[in-house]
């Protein structure tokens, strides 16, 4: 099953988009794509999700896709837009599952809804920036990206606009670019045909309204989360890759050292795109 373009209202009137993927008797879980991206990042999920028997919601963040933007928006704002679409599906309780910039998503819902989780999870997360250990082992683009660019947001939505160009005029060049400085367990998952047209869609869909959503979220991970991570009672599971160059496993390491209740899975060879390697796998431990 993929119901890819679906919308509901929210109670303050924004639009919130989301698509459903997998088994649509399963286990319910809610998927927080990463960074820039879009709900549409789950296409690729869908044949796994069925195998483990779990039906897959996977909402666009305010300012991507089908979300309309939130203005002053926060990492713990966003477990009440999932439990309103929760409850719009009829849904009481339900995994959450994020990648790479997907995970401060997960700790928000872990901290603010633990009442309606059976499980929750990230798979090459994101951890907070203030120790520069971890800002250091990142490669120099994503630095960059997360520690400069993000304080400015003219310069954040410079280069946001530049990537949308990008991906519309020349995505064959962009795609090599981007398994250039990759691990071969990378490059092999970049060379799949799903995963390049699962790109391709996904970066267009993620610019749909413009690169304000992006730059607005970059500066969000470059903050402070307003999250007390210490204070996180509900047990997160980790997945992560110890050749993953984008979020390497300092920052699982770092993850893990800050939330009270976490159990951490190391796969020595692989990298960023770990879900996508063990998509199947990383699921049924979930939903199990």
């Amino acid at each position: 099953m993929a119901l890819t373009d679906q919308t509901i209202k929210l109670a303050d009137g924004r639009a919130l988009g989301y698509a459903e993927f997998g088994d649509p008797s399963g286990v319910p879980v809610f998927f927080f794509h990463g960074f820039p991206a879009s709900r549409l990042e789950g296409i690729v999920l869908d044949a796994p999700a069925q195998a483990v028997g779990a039906r897959l919601i996977a909402p666009d963040r305010p300012g991507f896709g089908l979300s309309d933007p939130k203005r002053g928006r926060l990492f713990s704002g966003w477990p009440d837009d999932v439990v309103q679409l929760a409850v719009h599906l009829g849904i009481y309780d339900f995994a959450v599952l994020g990648t790479s910039g997907g995970s401060p998503y997960v700790v928000a819902c872990a901290d603010r809804i633990s009442e309606r989780l059976t499980a929750a999870g990230i798979v090459s997360g994101i951890s907070p920036l203030h120790n520069q250990a971890v800002r250091l082992s990142m490669n120099v683009d994503q630095r960059r990206m997360f520690v400069s660019v993000a304080r400015f947001p003219w310069l954040a939505r410079r280069m946001f606009a530049q990537s949308m160009q990008e991906v519309q005029a020349d995505f064959p060049s962009l795609l090599i670019r981007m398994a250039a400085e990759r691990p071969d367990a990378d490059k092999f998952v970049l060379e799949r045909p799903d995963i390049k047209d699962m790109l391709r869609t996904n970066l267009t869909e993620a610019f749909r309204q413009g690169v304000a959503g992006a730059a607005q979220e970059l500066a969000l991970y470059r903050g402070t989360w307003h999250l007390a991570l210490k204070k996180v009672a509900y047990p997160i599971q980790i997945w992560q890759g110890r050749e993953d160059v984008i979020t390497p496993p300092s920052m699982a390491e770092e993850l893990a050292s800050l939330l009270p209740h976490t159990l951490t899975r190391w796969y020595a060879n692989e990298g960023h795109c770990l879900l996508f390697a063990r998509s199947e796998e990383i699921l049924r431990q979930l939903v199990s």
